[in-house]
Formats: C-alpha cells, sequence, structure tokens
C-alpha cells in the first residue's frame, strides 16, 4: 500500500482458499473500515489484507463476518486461519 509517500506491505497469511469470490471487496471494505477508524498506515494494510484471507475461508460471495475482534486477532496470529 502507498500511503503519505510510504510503501507497506502486509504480513503473509498461508491459509486453504473455499471460494474466491469476494476476497478483493473484502479487501476494499477492511481497508476503508480501518482508514475510517484512523489506524496507523501498517494496521491498515493488515486488515485489509486479514479481511480478504477470512473471506476466502467462507463460501458465497457474501463476507458473513463482521465481527472486527476477529478480524483483529488475525492480524496478530502466529498460525494459519483455522476455521
Amino acid at each position: 500500500m502507498w500511503y503519505q509517500g510510504h510503501t507497506f506491505e502486509s504480513r503473509l497469511f498461508t491459509f486453504n482458499i473455499l471460494d474466491r469470490v469476494g476476497g478483493g471487496d473484502a479487501f476494499a471494505s477492511g481497508l476503508i473500515y480501518a482508514m475510517m477508524h484512523h489506524y496507523k498506515a501498517m494496521d491498515m494494510i493488515n486488515f485489509a489484507v486479514a479481511s480478504s484471507a477470512i473471506k476466502h475461508t467462507i463460501r458465497g460471495d457474501a463476507n458473513i463476518t463482521d465481527d472486527v475482534d476477529t478480524i483483529r486477532n488475525l492480524m496478530n496470529m502466529s498460525y494459519d486461519i483455522k476455521r
């Protein structure tokens, strides 16, 4: 992510993809949420990527995860996503 003259790269998430549909939308909505809540730049990109990663583990076009704490916890995980 390019933000305020700096490049930020998210941490790496490893997981099994159940469904690819909606991952980009989940990323964008996660980024918008993080920006609206004044996250630090590194946390913005990690939150957006974590939102997308969680969506990839849910079948269908809608991300039914609305629990921000779950996404924040995923940002700090040191292990694979478990569903």
